[in-house]
């Protein structure tokens, strides 16, 4: 796990969705090269704001393109969906279906941010969760729960309904053998653990053709920090100006890929929408936003605008 909009939080075609990760709380560090800072990044000017536009690659020049997991290739805002109504049928029995839908629309908001904490390094995943869990059960009527509460009963239920509903989007294997056809390519990145979205990766069927580059075990923290895209072309063995990123979110997806030195692209998937208000906060608002990210529906527009 989301953003796709500029002014919310975490990661899903949720508009900050829970991109979800191991249970685990360790977070294996590689150094990083003290002269490797977001303000040197292609793309970037010396005082870090984005660079103009013109300064990113042109689609002929790509030779690799990266994929965001949750919301991109897998559908996780169903998987989530359908693991919050399990948890208000336990927890918040008797909730009417127009709350039950604001509750998951809540989940995947995080409206404090406590999914975005966790990709800086300030958290784990698990404190994280568990403050998101209890501010679930406040706003909704649910009981307030203990750290054990959480480990021992909401955990487990709400983990093992989400990890048991992963798929992949419709448009995930078309585009992914027309880009094999292109000779392109490709890997993915994510704000989540290796073991968790290897696990993702095979449930959609695409373990085996997606390797995963780059993840929050890489560094302890993830996107939109610059390095964790130009790590990921580095790990291809190319320059981040011959690889595409593709991911759901808008910010710290297609945005924070361009800022990086790559071609973003948006997938703005019109199923995913939450309501009008947040359709039109992922409009872009910038000239360094409709300049350089690419606003695609489907991933099956992808190939088309690569083979150009």
């Amino acid at each position: 796990m989301t953003q796709h909009r500029p002014q919310t939080t975490e990661a899903s075609a949720r508009p900050a969705s829970d991109t979800p990760d191991t249970p685990g709380t360790g977070r294996p560090r590689t150094p990083l090269d003290p002269r490797d800072t977001p303000d040197t990044a292609p793309g970037v000017s010396p005082n870090g704001a984005p660079a103009p536009s013109g300064t990113n690659p042109a689609p002929s020049a790509i030779r690799a393109v990266v994929f965001d997991i949750d919301d991109t290739i897998c559908d996780s805002a169903r998987a989530f969906s359908i693991g919050i109504r399990k948890i208000v049928a336990r927890y918040m029995p008797g909730l009417g279906e127009e709350q039950t839908a604001r509750a998951i629309d809540m989940w995947r908001e995080d409206p404090n941010g406590h999914y975005r904490r966790y990709t800086r390094g300030e958290c784990t995943f698990d404190e994280q969760r568990f403050a998101r869990a209890n501010e679930l059960n406040e706003a909704f009527g649910g009981p307030a729960l203990s750290w054990q509460d959480y480990l021992d009963e909401w955990k487990p239920l709400f983990w093992n309904t989400f990890c048991s509903n992963w798929t992949a989007h419709d448009d995930v294997r078309p585009c992914l053998d027309a880009l094999h056809a292109l000779g392109l390519r490709l890997g993915a990145l994510s704000n989540a653990a290796a073991e968790l979205q290897t696990r993702k990766l095979a449930a959609c069927g695409c373990a085996d053709e997606v390797p995963l580059l780059v993840t929050m075990d890489t560094f302890g923290f993830g996107k939109p920090d610059p390095r964790v895209f130009r790590e990921a072309a580095r790990r291809l063995g190319l320059d981040p100006g011959e690889v595409a990123y593709v991911g759901d979110e808008f910010d710290i997806d297609a945005q924070a890929a361009c800022v990086a030195g790559m071609h973003g692209f948006w997938i703005d998937r019109p199923s995913h929408h939450l309501d009008s208000r947040h359709a039109l906060l992922k409009i872009p608002n910038t000239e360094h936003s409709a300049a350089q990210v690419t606003r695609i529906a489907s991933l099956t527009e992808l190939p088309a605008l690569l083979g150009a």
